[in-house]
């Protein structure tokens, strides 16, 4: 016959053990959603960033002639409206050809984070 209190402890090195189960199970959860939504922000702010270089892609071909004078030294910082992320468009005139460099850039937690995109525009 088992000695009295033995169930007892046994009882309650399986409820610790199954804490520390639990505990790593839901750690591995928070980490997996917290790199999800990173990245689902990441690939939004690539979508915006592309969206921008787009724009000066239609400028350039809606007016060729004029395009690398009427965009060159524009530094323009808007994005989309209600998003939580800044852009910042450099435009700059490169041997007869205009480069754009796109930033955009979010906040999370207490980290800032931002991707480029660098796009060459040639004349037509």
């Amino acid at each position: 016959m088992r000695n009295k209190g033995q169930m007892l402890i046994e009882i309650v090195i399986s409820v610790g053990i199954l804490a520390l189960v639990l505990i790593g199970v839901s750690d591995l959860m928070t980490r997996t959603q917290r790199v999800s939504t990173f990245q689902a922000k990441r690939d939004e702010a690539n979508s915006i960033a592309k969206q921008i270089l787009n724009d000066y892609r239609l400028q350039r071909d809606n007016d060729p002639d004029g395009f690398a004078a009427s965009v060159t030294g524009i530094n323009r910082q808007t994005c989309v409206e209600g998003k939580e992320y800044s852009c910042v468009a450099l435009v700059e005139s490169v041997n007869g050809d205009v480069d754009v460099t796109v930033t955009v850039s979010w906040v999370e937690g207490e980290n800032t984070f931002s991707i480029n995109l660098n796009q060459k525009l040639n004349d037509l």
